[in-house]
């Protein structure tokens, strides 16, 4: 039996699975994924036993879009992910504005640690963060987790070869 160091993988949404927009994905229709994010999360389900996303999603507290929209939309997205041949094992966001500073919303590690409550077996000294901004990387640090950044010129499917290889 081959030895994982990672079991646990945690994704950001925006700007790691999909692309960024100016303002806010409010809808399927306005959601477009990366390229290559698709045949890379195939793979990586094959690797990790658990890929969670954790997601701010202010445009819910900003009153853009409602808790309903995001789940359809986070369904579709599933769904896609699934057809592909991955997966995603559960899906945390915040819908927190940034001024309320609650526990939830990154660089706040509320979604990663209930995901732990919700995943006894997640052990956080074993587990990756993949996300593209100072928050996300500071919220998976707090509680141990490996963080790194990628960017439009270090994206997961980047990511996803070096992992593969190493």
């Amino acid at each position: 039996m081959k030895f994982k160091k990672y079991t646990t993988l945690f994704l950001d949404r925006d700007g790691v699975i999909n692309e960024k927009i100016d303002g806010y994905v409010k809808t399927y229709s306005e959601f477009k994924f990366i390229d290559g994010i698709l045949e890379s999360l195939k793979y990586l389900s094959e690797h990790f036993e658990k890929i969670i996303i954790v997601t701010n999603q202010q445009g819910i507290g900003k009153k853009l879009m409602t808790s309903d929209d995001l789940d359809r939309l986070h369904n579709s997205m599933v769904n896609e992910i699934n057809l592909s041949g991955g997966r995603i094992d559960k899906i945390y966001h915040c819908p927190c504005l940034e001024s309320e500073n609650c526990d939830c919303r990154k660089p706040n590690s509320g979604m990663l640690l209930e995901a732990k409550k919700d995943f006894p077996s997640i052990k956080f000294k074993n587990s990756i963060l993949l996300g593209d901004s100072d928050t996300d990387i500071t919220a998976a640090e707090n509680v141990g987790v490996k963080a790194v950044k990628v960017s439009l010129d270090y994206s997961l499917s980047d990511w996803t070869r070096e992992f593969l290889l190493n």
